[in-house]
């Protein structure tokens, strides 16, 4: 026997799931770009990521390498917990096509060839989060409606 549900409780949950899904692809992606500024701070640390960064041409590299950890770090807990997600979500895809044009343009566009694959789709979903709506997010929570918060 088929499960029949009536069409509000069906969108209902169609509605619940598309939420849980951005909540899953913003823990995601939000731990990513957390791991990003971890090996730019602790593995490779961020002197040496400036002295890359100024090997490609950057102006003020150090600028640069710390501008591009920060970034990454508050806009990663932005997208993890919730909060500012516009404005994590453009200053993240602006990192990321800071990132294609001056580290993997020339590569082609295979990430496996160091091409801007993996970046060009880190910015657009990056957008596509921070203007994903404010379900399952600290900012819902803290503005008292239980029912963004919690879907």
């Amino acid at each position: 026997m088929a499960l029949s549900f009536r069409y509000p409780e069906r969108l209902i949950m169609e509605q619940r799931a598309r939420d849980l899904t951005v909540l899953l692809a913003r823990l995601v992606v939000g731990a990513t770009f957390l791991a990003h500024a971890y090996q730019k701070f602790v593995i490779n640390g961020i002197d040496d990521v400036a002295t890359g960064f100024g090997k490609m041409g950057l102006p003020a590299p150090a600028v640069a390498a710390w501008f591009t950890a920060l970034v990454e770090v508050c806009g990663g807990l932005a997208l993890i917990l919730g909060v500012l997600l516009p404005v994590a979500g453009v200053l993240l895809a602006a990192v990321m096509i800071g990132a294609l044009a001056t580290a993997h343009l020339s590569s082609g566009f295979f990430a496996t060839d160091g091409g801007f694959e993996y970046v060009l789709v880190l910015a657009a979903v990056s957008l596509a989060l921070g203007f994903s709506g404010p379900r399952y997010t600290l900012t819902g929570l803290l503005r008292g409606n239980r029912q963004v918060a919690e879907g």
